[in-house]
């Protein structure tokens, strides 16, 4: 499937937020619409540990979609290219302790990626594990079984996740018909990095140990979502389409945020605009 431009709808008061911070808000699973998304799967509750940002690839405009998330179709859809991040040169801080050789960029930088009592598994690196169509299935539960396992080893519990990108794309059949794009995080809780990086004993010999009683334990990383920087050349790009219900106060307001944010997008009227009954 060859996607080049992904659509999220929303209210106009997220559009101003987006344009207005140039970011883009990744929350926790279990503050998404689909509440199976934070149950426990395979003994872990993953809702904590996946953070998500939701767009659709269907190009052409939904209904649907716009009921749910543009407050009775009074929103806006917005739409990018498919990979609209800022691509971040990785640059470990002087006083780590890490031989860096070669030159590789991320849309998180190395401190986005090591927050005061979180970590974010660096899982983004290549774009189709940071971002890919949604996969529905009639049976999450028992893929996340499948990509799940315990072992006990010298009295320690070791957890094993196989492919932890692909299990954040899974939802139940009866979600299909959003087409969903998602981009996600993968973050942990941690602890402050001391001043020699991660790479010192003091770090990396207790790490392992907190995240998996974390996971067992269902204790979610001290925070509860991640902004993502937009690249220059994604808000050149970005097509703002009207909700077929929007006001003209509402139509005037974002075309006034367009020109003092992102003067070079575009903004057009829906394709359902005068022919849906206001209610």
């Amino acid at each position: 499937m060859q996607i080049s431009r992904i659509h999220h709808y929303t209210s106009i008061e997220t559009l101003a937020l987006i344009l207005a911070s140039k970011k883009i808000r990744f929350n926790r699973t279990d503050r998404v619409d689909d509440i199976t998304e934070s149950q426990r799967h395979a003994k872990i509750r993953f809702g904590n540990y996946f953070f998500v940002s939701c767009w659709t690839y269907d190009s052409e405009e939904s209904i649907p979609q716009w009921h749910m998330y543009t407050d009775r179709m009074r929103g806006v859809r917005i739409s990018l290219p498919v990979a609209p991040f800022q691509q971040k040169r990785l640059i470990p801080p002087d006083s780590w302790k890490l031989e860096s050789k070669g030159t590789m960029y991320a849309p998180l930088s190395l401190e986005e990626q090591f927050g005061p009592n979180y970590f974010v598994v660096p899982m983004y690196m290549e774009a189709k594990h940071f971002g890919g169509p949604v996969e529905y299935c009639d049976d999450v539960e028992a893929r996340y079984e499948k990509a799940i396992s315990f072992k006990i080893e010298d009295g320690r519990t070791l957890v094993n996740i196989k492919a932890p990108f692909d299990l954040v794309r899974l939802k139940t059949s009866a979600w299909s018909f959003q087409k969903e794009y998602r981009f996600a995080l993968f973050v942990l809780p941690s602890f402050q990095v001391p001043a020699e990086g991660p790479g010192s004993p003091e770090f990396y010999e207790r790490f392992p140990s907190h995240v998996i009683n974390a996971l067992i334990n269902g204790i979610a990383p001290g925070v509860d979502f991640l902004d993502v920087d937009l690249s220059d050349n994604a808000l050149r790009e970005m097509e703002i389409t009207l909700g077929p219900l929007c006001s003209e106060g509402s139509k005037i307001a974002v075309h006034a945020l367009v020109k003092a944010y992102a003067p070079e997008a575009t903004v057009r009227d829906s394709r359902f605009t005068g022919n849906i009954r206001a209610r």
